[in-house]
Formats: structure tokens, C-alpha cells, sequence
């Protein structure tokens, strides 16, 4: 299947840029079969909930850097478990997959498709394509490090965890996770509602993110976690636990604090809206509405309206 961003377009195989300037290269099926070189012989695992990812094919300065940077992310030891998905960092050789418009504001794009034996998906500074055992994945970069390999990394593993933790019955929502007393409480709704002022005002808790949150399921309910993968973080998770789920709450400032009641199809209809990546595919979107619905039978979900300081707390707190 091609989307609507690959305007239709399949592109021979070359490991050259584009023929002109502002053209898209779009990866077909000889792309991805090619074997290209990975950065280096270093590897990196690290736990986010109960997904288990492995990074290969690091150069040093690379594994170095993310070392520091998933921290406390970092999965090891003898008795580690096999991951659930081991991901080959690889040169890309073009200098770029989507062009970016020569003026104006651009829309982040990202195409996909899939094809027997594998999904693959492009966008600007990488492409990527995940095998249908869902067990391993190559993941070709334009930039070996800075702003390009970072966002490329993050670009792919993001949508990627969505997939793979709905396929446990979890989700990963557009959310802040702040643990008070033991219990998480996603804060969620759109860019600008106040999520990583939530954060802010609540110093002395435990902050699983303050962009996207992993909800897992588990035994008896639901729990939250902190993913490491997310450029916005303006606070990076404080760990990699997961906890109990208290509430879901929606944002919405306002000079009076207050909360009321979500139930039903309102309810629902506002954590849909929350849930990056997985809408954009039929599949995953039904998937992802039967798991919200599960989870709303479990979790309490507010409207929260609020300013900003912390006596939004004692609000959502009333028993």
C-alpha cells in the first residue's frame, strides 16, 4: 500500500540523491533489500515498559551518546531477555529521502507502505522498514550524529512503540505522566493545553513525561510509563517503572479550577484524539478505539480546568 505522501511515485533503486533539487527520494523494495553498511560494531538495549528494543550497528561516539541519553532507560545483564525487537542502524547514502520546500512552512510528512514480508516508512532524515515476524528492523540514517541522526532515530521508534504496545492491548497518548502518592495520572490534550506546565508545577513528584506517555496493560487494569523517545521532552522521564493509573485528565486553562465527569462516547472521543501515529492506519485506529475502550471501563476520565499553580492537585485528588 502507498500513501497519499508518495504522490504515486516509486523510485528506481539508487543510492544517489535525487535527480534535482527539492525532489523526493522515495525507497522502493530494492532499497531496503540492499545491504548497506551499519555506523559501527556497538549496541544499545533499553526497556521502555515492557518493550525490549536493541540497537545495533553504533558507531562509538554514537553509543556513547546514547548511553548518557536513555538513561534510565538502559536494559542489561546476563539474565536479559531477548528483545522483542532489534533494530540495525545503517547509512543511508542519499543526503535526504522527503525534501523540504524551498519556502514556506512544511507539514511533517512521512510515507509508508507495506509490501510482503515488511512494512517500511520515510521521511526527511531516514528510512525504515520492520519485518512482519515484527521481531527486527533496519533503520537507514543521512547523518551518522547532530540534529538529523537524533530526529531520525526518534522518528522511527516512535510510531514504532505505538505499533508495538497496542499490540499489547496498550496504548501511547499525546500525554504528561506525573506519579503523586504512588499512582499516575496522565494529564493529556493538545499542543499548548498545559501538559509540561503540569509538570512544572509539580516539582516534588515522580514525572514519567511530559509529551508521551505509554499505557500498558496489565493484569487487573492499566499502568503508565515514560518512553524515551521524544525530542519535546522539555523533562526527560525520571524512569523507566511503571504505575498504577489514577485518572486520565484533560487539560483546559482557566482562571477557576475545577473538574467534571467524562463518560462514554465524550470520554472516548477525547483520549482518541490523543493517540499519535496509530490513527493514521485503518487497522491500528480500530485497534487502538477497542483498546481506549477497555481502559475507560478501568480509569476515571476528567475535564480538568485549571491555572497555573497546584491547587489543581487537591481538584483531582477529591475522592
Amino acid at each position: 500500500m502507498t500513501t497519499a505522501t508518495d504522490s504515486g511515485r516509486q523510485a528506481g533503486f539508487s543510492l544517489d540523491p535525487p535527480a534535482h533539487a527539492g525532489a523526493d527520494f522515495v525507497p522502493d523494495e530494492g532499497f531496503f533489500s540492499r545491504v548497506r553498511p551499519g555506523f559501527g560494531p556497538h549496541a544499545i538495549s533499553v526497556r521502555i515498559g515492557p518493550l525490549r528494543v536493541r540497537l545495533e550497528g553504533l558507531a562509538r561516539e554514537q553509543w556513547e551518546s546514547l548511553m548518557t541519553r536513555f538513561r534510565p532507560f538502559l536494559d542489561g545483564g546476563a539474565a536479559m531477555p531477548a528483545p522483542d525487537l532489534t533494530v540495525r542502524l545503517t547509512r543511508a547514502g542519499v543526503p535526504a529521502f522527503l525534501a523540504l520546500p524551498a519556502t514556506g512552512t512544511e507539514v511533517y510528512r512521512m510515507g509508508r507502505r507495506t509490501r510482503p514480508g515488511a512494512r517500511d516508512c520515510w521521511s526527511y532524515e531516514f528510512a525504515g522498514t520492520v519485518s512482519s515476524t515484527r521481531r527486527e528492523a533496519e533503520l537507514a540514517l543521512v547523518e551518522s550524529s547532530g540534529p538529523l541522526f537524533e530526529r531520525g532515530l526518534e522518528n522511527f521508534l516512535r510510531p514504532l512503540t505505538a505499533s508495538f504496545i497496542l499490540e499489547r492491548g496498550g496504548l501511547l497518548v499525546h500525554g504528561a505522566g506525573v506519579v503523586r502518592e504512588g499512582r499516575a495520572y496522565i494529564f493529556f490534550g493538545p499542543s499548548g493545553s498545559g501538559k509540561t506546565t503540569v509538570t512544572q508545577l509539580s516539582p516534588r513528584e515522580v514525572i514519567l513525561s511530559d509529551d508521551l506517555t505509554l499505557i500498558v496493560a496489565a493484569a487487573g487494569g492499566f499502568r503508565a510509563a515514560g518512553i524515551p523517545f521524544g525530542l519535546a521532552h522539555h523533562h526527560f522521564p525520571d524512569t523507566n517503572e511503571s504505575f498504577p493509573i489514577a485518572a486520565l485528565v484533560r487539560l483546559i486553562q482557566s482562571p477557576e479550577v475545577r473538574r467534571e465527569r467524562l463518560m462514554g462516547a465524550r470520554a472516548l472521543a477525547e483520549v482518541a484524539s490523543c493517540l499519535p501515529f496509530v490513527n493514521q492506519e485503518g487497522g491500528e485506529a480500530a485497534m487502538a478505539l477497542e483498546a481506549a475502550d477497555r481502559l475507560l471501563r478501568k480509569v476515571p476520565v476528567w475535564r480538568l480546568f485549571f491555572r497555573k499553580d497546584d491547587s489543581f492537585w487537591k481538584v483531582i485528588q477529591e475522592s
